[in-house]
């Protein structure tokens, strides 16, 4: 067999491998907009009865509650090209895990979400209109806060169980970070 005969297949082999890569995130794509199509996999069945439940009980269900068109994907997505691929990168090495026998529910999220992924919505922070209706005190209306270095999750956990006059912030998770300049 010749040399170009071997290109060939070669080529052919790899523009195939491509497409199927291809097909494979096409499809993808469109099912992780189902949010059953996730909770299948990450046996999070509590935290999605919760998310859809018609009560918020967690930040991640007050936000569906105020626009049903949240899904988990619009969270734990990516909010650009670079950490999408990355998403992609886990769920495909996941899938492969779980085809030979080796995949264990994680007990962290290897990709922890970023501020990026909360300012897709929450740019500014706060709008001039939910700034006004806050209390002057609230941690985000006053002025030195506004330099704070902490990632949004650190106070804002998605899906822990809290009550909405809080804005689901556990006191017990945020009351060490307050103390770092506030020592009383």
């Amino acid at each position: 067999m010749g040399w170009w005969r071997l290109a060939r297949r070669g080529s052919l082999f790899l523009l195939v491998a491509i497409g199927i890569s291809l097909l494979s995130l096409v499809a993808l794509a469109q099912k992780e907009r189902d949010d059953r199509f996730c909770v299948a996999c990450h046996l999070h069945e509590e935290k999605f009865d919760r998310f859809r439940a018609p009560a918020a009980k967690d930040l991640a269900s007050a936000h569906h509650r105020a626009k049903t068109s949240v899904r988990c994907i619009d969270c734990h997505g990516g909010a650009d090209l670079g950490m999408r691929l990355r998403v992609w990168t886990v769920a495909g090495l996941d899938t492969v895990r779980f085809l030979v026998g080796r995949y264990g529910e994680p007990d962290h999220m290897r990709l922890p979400l970023r501020d990026q992924e909360c300012k897709q919505c929450h740019e500014p922070i706060l709008s001039p209109t939910r700034r006004a209706s806050l209390r002057k005190d609230a941690f985000h209306v006053l002025r030195e806060h506004r330099d704070i270095k902490y990632r949004c999750v650190a106070c804002h956990t998605g899906h822990t169980l809290g009550e909405a006059r809080f804005q689901f912030v556990d006191s017990d998770r945020v009351a060490p970070i307050c103390r770092d300049c506030h020592k009383e």
